[in-house]
């Protein structure tokens, strides 16, 4: 049977994929060893499955549609430019998220425990929400890019409705991995609140 490798996502928005291209822009002058994401490629990551086979996916969409359907859509607000585990030792970059980590915390904790429940282990580290947008490979103009993330360490990317989470496929090749949706997770549309008079 057929692995598909996959993960569980939060799309961005094309505008805000413009602005992060401007930002990537800045961030390549330094000439530092990374390895940029393409701003088409970056998502809000909730949980990485790994290879899966076929089946399994189905079971998976069967286990998070209805967690994800129970939730109402909440504003994400993209800001802040930072890297991880510490500035002296940057491994990757990543635009923070400033508005909705709360909401988008608890549904990473409610898919996490779906997906628990069909043998995937527990991400071990504290779940963070943001965005990677590099991987720092050598500390080849490792000042360069310091000095570059300190002076853009409170970018204004925008801010996006979250509505539906997706299920999707990651290939890798040469070039960058490619990418596929296999599954929309729709939230629930918030009821129109009745005027009282």
């Amino acid at each position: 049977m057929e692995e598909i490798r996959s993960f569980i996502a939060i799309e961005i928005p094309q505008p805000l994929k413009v602005k992060m291209e401007d930002l990537l822009k800045k961030l390549r002058r330094t000439e530092a060893d990374v390895k940029w994401v393409r701003p088409a490629s970056i998502h809000l990551t909730l949980k990485f499955l790994g290879s899966v086979p076929e089946e399994m996916l189905k079971k998976i969409a069967l286990a998070i549609s209805p967690v994800v359907a129970s939730g109402e859509p909440f504003a994400l607000h993209v800001q802040g430019l930072g890297c991880f585990p510490s500035s002296r030792n940057p491994r990757v970059i990543w635009l923070g998220i400033n508005q909705g980590a709360e909401q988008v915390s608890s549904l990473q904790r409610a898919i996490e425990k779906q997906t628990a429940e069909l043998s995937f282990p527990p991400e071990t580290r504290p779940f963070t929400p943001h965005l990677t947008i590099g991987r720092v490979r050598s500390p080849k103009s490792k000042n360069f890019l310091m000095q570059e993330i300190e002076a853009n360490k409170d970018v204004e990317i925008g801010a996006f409705q979250a509505k539906e989470v997706f299920l999707i496929k990651s290939e890798l090749n040469p070039s960058g991995a490619i990418y596929t949706k296999l599954h929309a997770f729709p939230m629930r549309e918030s009821q129109p609140k009745q005027m009282g008079f």
